[in-house]
């Protein structure tokens, strides 16, 4: 029987695979896979939607803001009912990335991964399965497979001719590494897209705020104030994956 806390980190992976700009440290985040295919899938880059997020019998819900290299995120985490943005912004000629935490009023800058993990992310193979019914629109049917920091995703993608060719639901099914020595656990999880606005955003929504303090790392000011025997409890009541 795998720990609370690796369900805990299991859950999370589950969520930022499907959910776009989910900032985590490096060596653990899920890189946003759908996002790196805008190009070859054709879709826009400058939006705002609504999303709910299924993963292990929970929804999360969040917020996403484009607008061209800039992004922005807002979510409550699960079990910790901890409000969290997250910014990919440009600077210095490339893209940094950063969590918020409104809550606390502090920000965490979150280390880029390496150029050597992009160029050994497998190429994504994108295959046409023609359309599909959806909230009453027959909306265009692809599945994208790809590796990315050593994670397998196979997403099955709907896209809305009605909303610009943009996503409006993602089946996301993946391996997540669980530590050395330990078997991956599969995970699969959705994420449904609703109310697209695609006019530009308010630039003062990629800034940090001045009054924010940089924190030394996100674990810490995740376990700031955290009841770990509540945390536990909750976990343990959570649905296993697939029921």
């Amino acid at each position: 029987m795998k720990s609370p806390l690796r369900l805990f980190a299991a859950l999370v992976l589950a969520l930022a695979c499907a959910a776009p700009a989910l900032a985590q440290d490096s060596d653990s985040q899920a890189s946003q896979p759908w996002m790196k295919l805008e190009k070859q899938l054709g879709l826009q880059t400058t939006y705002s939607v609504d999303m709910v997020m299924q993963a292990m019998g929970m929804n999360m819900t969040s917020r996403t803001v484009r607008d061209g290299g800039k992004t922005r995120t807002e979510m409550t985490m699960p079990f910790m009912n901890l409000k969290m943005v997250a910014l990919e912004i440009p600077e210095n000629g490339r893209s940094a990335n950063y969590t918020l935490f409104p809550d606390k009023k502090k920000y965490v800058r979150n280390d880029e991964a390496g150029d050597a993990d992009a160029a050994a992310a497998a190429t994504p193979k994108i295959e046409e399965l023609g359309t599909e019914p959806y909230e009453g629109e027959d909306c265009i049917k692809r599945r994208v497979s790809l590796t990315d920091q050593g994670i397998a995703t196979d997403m099955i993608m709907l896209f809305s001719p009605k909303q610009k060719n943009m996503p409006v639901k993602i089946v996301v099914s993946a391996n997540a590494p669980m530590g050395e020595g330990q078997p991956a656990m599969p995970l699969q999880s959705v994420v449904l897209f609703k109310n697209y606005d695609f006019s530009a955003p308010d630039a003062a929504q990629f800034a940090i705020p001045s009054d924010y303090v940089q924190a030394a790392s996100m674990q810490a000011v995740m376990m700031e104030g955290m009841d770990l025997g509540a945390l536990m409890q909750q976990m343990q009541q959570t649905p296993p994956a697939g029921k």
